[in-house]
């Protein structure tokens, strides 16, 4: 079994080596976000250019969990980073506890703050390696997590799942590869103390196309989730919103140059009190060609590349057109 502590240790090193000085408040609780087009979110104390993805507050704001990819020659590895404020100001952020053995991203705090949802690379069998992504489950509790809890075959499988959100009914939403659609969002339904066997989402929001990175409203109202493929599209990956009608997925709409760019816009999440929209861009360093059709293989090829570019977290005014 290969470990990563050395790629781990570097990555800590540079985000506590960067000097930067923690103020009482991140602009999320000092600043308003802009209202017409996105810019970095905490730039110097979370948006730090070290390629940082999806973004995750507990319900009281107090706690805030982040991934940062370490792309190297040899391996593509992921951490979760938190920070958390303590006497009106933000520590330093530091590689969550559950994390930094193995590949771990995409942390998400359930609306009650309980648990905390995660996808990572962590063995299911002790000694046994695992190269795909499962999606765990940390419980949340007087500042420490529990271990993580593997989530089981009704979600899980041999293939990646990612970008795991939940809902206050308890149903969980994931991205996994779905036959000829390539990534599809998928969702399993909580019933008598377990989750459901994975089905894929009803109504018009899956596609032929790519449809990943869910972030789902507490109250199942509309999904927020990133389009590859898409006539529409103003480059390489775009952030789309479905509506929920009486449990069928409206088709996606792009949310316009308000949001995306002609990079990769993904991995969204809207504030607890829905007021503000985070995602994670690479309008800041992508090397891809925007006019190379997007197709599945051509999007899991762009995810195993050793630099794919970096990713840095945005935010914005939830725009009022789609509230």
């Amino acid at each position: 079994m290969k470990l990563y502590g050395t790629p781990v240790l570097l990555l800590l090193f540079i985000l506590l080596s960067c000097g930067q000085k923690y103020g009482a408040n991140l602009p999320f609780n000092s600043q308003q976000a802009p209202k017409d087009s996105a810019t970095l979110f905490a730039d110097g104390i979370i948006s730090t250019h070290l390629n940082e993805y999806n973004i995750t507050f507990s319900p009281d704001g107090n706690v805030v969990l982040f991934t940062i990819a370490n792309n190297t020659t040899a391996n593509r590895f992921y951490t979760i980073f938190i920070t958390k404020k303590e006497e009106g100001k933000w520590t330093k952020p530091q590689i969550a506890q559950f994390s930094g053995q193995f590949s771990d991203a995409d942390p998400f705090f359930a609306p009650d703050g309980k648990k905390l949802y995660y996808i990572s690379t962590r063995p299911v069998l002790q000694g046994i390696p695992k190269s795909d992504f499962d999606i765990w489950c940390v419980e949340y509790a007087n500042g420490d997590f529990s271990k993580p809890k593997h989530l089981g075959s009704e979600i899980n499988s041999d293939k990646d799942e990612l970008y795991p959100a939940i809902s206050r009914k308890g149903s969980l939403f994931f991205s996994a590869e779905n036959g000829e659609n390539g990534y599809d969002i998928m969702i399993s339904k909580y019933r008598n103390g377990k989750f459901l066997p994975r089905v894929s989402l009803s109504g018009s929001l899956n596609t032929t196309n790519i449809e990943f990175d869910a972030f789902v409203d507490p109250d199942e109202k509309y999904i927020i989730y990133t389009g590859i493929g898409y006539k529409d599209s103003y480059g390489s990956g775009d952030l789309y919103i479905s509506y929920n009608r009486e449990d069928h997925w409206t088709l996606g709409t792009n949310m316009g140059k308000q949001v995306n760019s002609l990079h990769m816009d993904q991995c969204p999440m809207v504030s607890t009190d829905g007021k503000y929209l985070f995602f994670t861009s690479f309008r800041d360093g992508q090397p891809y060609n925007s006019k190379e059709p997007m197709t599945t293989k051509v999007y899991l090829d762009m995810l195993n590349s050793p630099f794919n570019g970096l990713g840095n977290i945005f935010w914005i005014d939830f725009p009022k057109a789609f509230q």
